[in-house]
C-alpha cells in the first residue's frame, strides 16, 4: 500500500479487492453493485487509456455487478480493438457480442448481447408518469396534463427530449410565463447539439445525410454523405439513436425525433449545413437510390422502396426526376399497384408544384383507382395533365389511364380522343392505346374493326387477349380460351406477371361457360 498510485498500482488494487470479497465468511458475503454513468465522457477513444484502466478493473472483479451506462454501446467484444485494450473479442465478453434479434423486438428490447441492453424509448404512459413525477409541489404535478400530452407526443418516447422539456418548463416559470402546450410544440436545438457532441466530424456529416432517408444501409449512407470510405457510416450505426431491423430491405433508420430535430431544428453548431449543403446531399441520396435500383436487377420490393424514398427527396428539394421516370414505367409494367405515395403525402391534387408532386399523384391515383370511383380517378388524372409538370411520355401515361377510366364511365367519345392522342404520339403506350381503341370498337358493337385491329397489335398491344375479348361475347368460348392461353404463354415468355394473371383470369372466366 506504500506504492505510488500510478497506472500499474491502480490496475492491481481491483484484484486485491476481489480477493478480499471472495474470502468473506458465508454469512457476510455481498455482491457490490458498481455504477459508471455517462461512459462516453471517459475521453479520447483513439488512445483509450482511461477505458483500458476501467476495463481491467471490471475484468479483475468478476464477483461484482457492474452497471455501465452511456450513449453508445461498449465495444469490448469487437476483435478489432485488440492491442488497444487488454481483453477484447467475443470470447472474453460473450455477453457483449452482437446478436441478431427478431424484428419485432428491436424497437424496445435488447439490441446487442444479453448483457448489453438498449434502454429504448418510453411508452406514452411512461412519459406522462415521468413528467408528472419530475416536478411536483405539495405532492401535485407542476406540469399540467395538456402540456404533458404535447411533450409526450413530440418526444417519441426519447428520454433526452423529456429532460430538455423539463428544463424549458422551469425556464418559462423563472421568467414569469405560465407554460402552455404551444410552448413545447417544436424541436429543441439543444437536442441536435447533445446528439452531435461526441460524434466525429465524418459521423456528423453522415448523420445529417441519412436524416434525408427513411431507411438506409451502410453503402447507401456512405454514398449519400459523399464519402469514399464506409467506416464513419458503420460507426454511426452503432449509436443508440440509429434503430436496426435486420430483416428490412435497408436495415437502419434514425430515431424519428432525432431525425426531425436534425432536419428542422435551428442548428447552432459550428459545422451546421447551409441550404445548398442540404440540396447537394439530397441529390447524392437520389442518385444513390437510383444506382441501387438499377444495379440490383428486377424486383418490385426494391423498386417500390426506391420510388417512395426518391419521390419524397425530389419533391422536398425540387430535384429533377432523373431515374424516377424509368422507375415509374417499371412500376406500371406489371399492373400490381402497391401503394406508392410517401407516408406523409396527402391526396390533395391542388398542391402540385414540382414534377415529383405530379408523378407522385399520378402513381398514387393509378394505385388507388381499383378502390375508388372512376370519376374521382378522372378528376385526379386531369389535374396531373393540366399541371403540365411532367415530361411528354409521363403525361401520355396520365392521358392513357384517364381514357381507360372514361371508357369505364361510359364516355366513349372522351375515351377515344385520349386513346387516339396517345396512339398518334407513338410513345411507349402507343400499342396499349391502339388496344384501347380496339376495345372501344368492340364495346360499340363494331366487331370486324376490333378483330382487324387486334391482328395488327402484336405482343406489345396484347393481340391474343384482344382476340379473346372479341370471341367470347360471340359465344365462341373454346376459341376465346385458346386466345387467352396464347396470351398467357406470351406473358410468361416476357416475364410480365400482371399480364399473365389477367390472361389466366380471362381464360378461367371463359371456360366457366363451357362446363357448369
Amino acid at each position: 500500500m506504500e506504492a505510488e498510485p500510478d497506472l500499474d498500482a491502480l490496475s492491481y488494487y481491483p484484484h486485491l479487492l476481489a480477493w478480499e470479497l471472495a474470502r468473506l465468511p458465508e454469512g457476510k458475503r455481498v455482491t457490490p453493485v458498481i455504477m459508471l454513468d455517462t461512459f462516453e465522457d471517459i475521453g479520447d477513444l483513439t488512445r483509450r487509456d482511461l477505458e483500458r484502466l476501467i476495463q481491467r478493473t471490471v475484468w479483475l472483479m468478476p464477483n461484482a455487478f457492474w452497471v455501465i451506462t452511456g450513449r453508445s454501446r461498449l465495444q469490448w467484444a469487437d476483435p478489432a480493438l485488440q492491442g488497444q485494450l487488454d481483453y477484447t473479442g467475443p470470447t472474453a465478453w460473450p455477453g457483449l457480442a452482437p446478436q441478431v434479434v427478431p424484428a419485432a423486438r428491436t424497437a424496445n428490447a435488447p439490441a446487442h448481447g444479453g448483457r448489453q441492453v438498449l434502454v429504448g424509448d418510453f411508452s406514452p404512459e411512461d412519459c406522462d408518469d415521468y413528467l408528472a413525477r419530475r416536478l411536483t409541489r405539495d405532492g401535485q404535478p407542476l406540469i399540467t396534463p395538456p402540456v404533458r400530452s404535447v411533450i409526450t407526443a413530440r418526444s417519441h418516447g426519447l428520454p433526452l427530449y423529456l429532460e430538455l422539456s423539463v428544463a424549458r418548463f422551469l425556464e418559462l416559470r423563472r421568467i414569469g410565463h405560465t407554460p402552455a402546450p404551444a410552448d413545447f410544440d417544436h424541436d429543441f436545438p439543444a437536442l441536435v447539439a447533445r446528439t452531435l457532441t461526441d460524434l466525429t466530424p465524418d459521423e456528423r456529416h453522415v448523420l445529417r445525410s441519412v436524416s434525408l432517408l427513411d431507411a438506409f444501409d451502410v453503402p447507401l449512407a456512405t454514398k449519400t454523405a459523399g464519402l469514399v470510405h464506409e467506416a464513419p457510416a458503420q460507426r454511426l450505426t452503432e449509436r443508440p439513436f440509429v434503430r436496426e431491423n435486420p430483416f428490412g430491405l435497408w436495415p437502419y433508420h434514425l430515431h424519428a425525433l432525432i431525425r426531425s430535430a436534425v432536419r428542422n431544428a435551428d442548428d447552432t453548431t459550428d459545422d451546421r449545413w447551409s441550404e445548398g449543403d442540404w440540396k447537394q446531399a439530397a441529390r447524392r441520396a437520389l442518385a444513390a437510390l437510383g444506382e441501387q435500383w438499377r444495379t440490383a436487377g428486377p424486383g418490385r420490393l426494391l423498386l417500390v422502396a426506391c420510388l417512395r424514398q426518391g419521390l419524397r427527396l425530389a419533391r422536398d428539394h425540387r430535384l429533377d426526376l432523373d431515374w424516377l421516370a424509368d422507375a415509374a414505367w417499371a412500376y406500371v409494367s406489371d399492373s400490381v399497384w402497391e401503394p406508392i405515395a410517401p407516408p406523409d403525402t396527402g391526396t390533395d391534387t391542388f398542391g402540385l408544384h414540382t414534377p415529383a408532386d405530379a408523378l407522385t399523384e399520378l402513381l398514387h391515383t393509378l394505385a388507388r383507382r381499383q378502390r375508388e370511383h372512376r370519376a374521382r380517378t378522372v378528376d385526379r388524372l386531369t389535374a396531373v395533365v393540366d399541371a403540365r409538370l411532367l415530361p411528354p411520355e409521363l403525361t401520355e401515361m396520365a392521358v392513357y389511364y384517364r381514357a381507360k377510366a372514361e371508357r369505364d364511365l361510359g364516355r366513349p367519345d372522351d375515351s377515344r380522343r385520349g386513346m387516339q392522342d396517345v396512339a398518334d404520339a407513338g410513345g411507349r403506350l402507343a400499342p396499349a392505346a391502339r388496344r384501347g381503341l380496339a376495345h372501344l370498337s368492340r364495346l360499340a358493337g363494331d366487331f370486324p374493326t376490333a378483330l382487324a385491329t387486334a391482328h395488327t397489335l402484336g405482343w406489345a398491344g396484347r393481340h391474343h387477349r384482344v382476340e379473346g375479348d372479341v370471341w367470347w361475347p360471340h359465344g365462341d368460348m373454346h376459341r376465346a380460351a385458346t386466345a387467352y392461353a396464347a396470351a398467357r404463354a406470351e406473358a410468361e415468355e416476357h416475364g410480365i406477371a400482371g399480364e399473365r394473371a389477367i390472361s389466366q383470369a380471362q381464360r378461367a372466366f371463359t371456360l366457366a361457360f363451357t362446363d357448369p
